[in-house]
């Protein structure tokens, strides 16, 4: 009865082989990170899932260091592998906003490779030669990190420094060095280094999830407001809680270039009194030309400018012009107390907010314009003195002055929408000749 038990371990030994932590690490986070790939779609983690692939294989080779004596082959597939994992991670970190940094970090990771791989064949017994390969992929993780955290900058963010740090822990087994450290800190690092990408997704999840709930907001405000004061104000409002801003202004366009702050939120009074040379600091004027969401530091304005941004305490402002179907509608100002990097995808979704919003406040203003303009029209209407009306083609009153309804002595409501014979009674009927008589005026 044992002997098919004994045939399974015999055989297992060969067909199934045994897997190291580190390995199972590596192919653990690999399937993690297909499944996020297949809900989120992102292609930069379609290449963090290869440095995986390149990961496991290079710990795949590298379990039996007994075996490089006799096969030295293997030990350079482990290494050159293991470059091209540390170039993968690094790729799929600059991929989303360094692309132009992509290529080249390829011609490097191909020429560490190469010296991996001729070192191991040609020089094995040089362990001087080992320095400079040490050096090299470790420069890449460093290189990587650093621009991480740069791109990442500023944010409430635990995953960037998480990732950073756990790419430091990236290494190629060498006795001398790592025999000291216990393998369970660098399968912790290995785990940190799947789980810490696994954050940024969700966090840039959430973040994009937020940004569609500011422009239904402001498509709700948009909808139910029929001021432009308000409507602006709410769209101020929204946009300094989702970019997390201390301050938000809006400057309607004027010809001018004297119109006034008209809403503000997260600012104090002392600082509005000088807000508007802000917007006639040269370098405002040449972020505002480019007709897109820009920053522009405290730093690079003048000194009697940059002071009014110190004393409020804030590093930059974002300026976002507002543009209508006609033309410019003003600037909103988003002003930060502190430094950050501003994403593509953040820069994209202020374009398409403050578009929205442009276009909202243009038609509004359009609207009061032409509110104003009916009420004028009925101040005149009312003010002439003479007995008149307007009706439709069937004779049915639309409009009539104050003269006229204080003469039939009734309310607008009894006349309104009434026939002309029926509040005018008379013996002939009414038609289009009595009524370009101007009969009205014999009452």
């Amino acid at each position: 009865m044992n002997l098919p038990l004994c045939v399974w371990y015999a055989v297992g030994e060969f067909a199934v082989p045994k897997l190291t932590a580190q390995e199972s690490a590596a192919f653990i986070m690999l399937a993690a990170t297909i499944l996020v790939f297949r809900t989120f779609r992102e292609r930069f983690l379609l290449v963090w899932s290869l440095g995986w692939l390149a990961y496991g294989v290079s710990q795949w080779f590298s379990a039996n260091p007994a075996a490089f004596a006799t096969a030295p082959e293997l030990e350079a597939i482990s290494q050159s592998a293991f470059v091209l994992a540390v170039c993968l991670f690094g790729a799929s970190i600059l991929y989303s906003h360094a692309e132009k940094h992509i290529l080249p970090l390829f011609i490097i990771t191909g020429s560490v490779m190469t010296f991996a791989v001729a070192r191991l064949l040609y020089w094995p017994d040089e362990i001087l030669l080992r320095v400079p390969l040490e050096i090299a992929y470790r420069v890449l993780a460093v290189g990587a990190a650093i621009q991480l955290i740069r791109y990442r900058w500023g944010r409430l963010e635990i995953g960037p420094w998480l990732l950073g740090l756990s790419l430091l822990f990236l290494h190629l087994d060498w006795a001398p060095l790592t025999g000291w450290v216990p393998g369970g800190v660098f399968l912790m690092a290995d785990l940190l280094l799947g789980v810490s990408m696994l954050f940024l997704v969700f966090d840039d999840s959430r973040a994009r999830t937020e940004r569609l709930a500011v422009i239904d907001s402001l498509t709700t405000a948009i909808a139910r407001t029929q001021q432009h004061g308000p409507m602006m104000q709410s769209a101020l409002e929204e946009l300094k809680k989702v970019v997390n801003a201390k301050g938000a202004w809006f400057r309607p366009v004027d010809s001018e270039q004297t119109a006034a702050i008209t809403n503000h939120v997260g600012v104090s009074s002392e600082f509005l009194k000088g807000a508007n040379l802000i917007h006639l600091d040269e370098a405002v004027q040449k972020a505002l030309v480019k007709q897109e969401p820009t920053v522009v530091k405290a730093t690079a304005m003048m000194p009697s400018v940059k002071a009014y941004l110190d004393d409020e305490k804030l590093e930059h402002i974002v300026l976002v012009p507002l543009h209508g179907k006609k033309g410019a509608v003003g600037t909103m100002a988003l002003g930060k107390a502190h430094a950050y990097s501003y994403s593509l995808e953040e820069m994209d979704f202020l374009h398409t907010a403050a578009s929205q919003v442009g276009i909202a406040a243009e038609n509004l203003r359009l609207l009061e314009q032409v509110l104003r303009s009916q009420r004028q029209w009925m101040n005149t209407f009312d003010s002439i003195q003479d007995l008149i009306l307007a009706h439709d083609t069937d004779f049915r009153i639309l409009k009539t002055n104050q003269a006229l309804l204080q003469r039939l002595e009734k309310a607008p409501v009894d006349v309104l929408g009434s026939l002309c014979e029926d509040v005018l009674p008379r013996i002939n009927a009414w038609t289009t000749s009595i009524v370009s008589r101007s009969r009205v005026r014999g009452l």
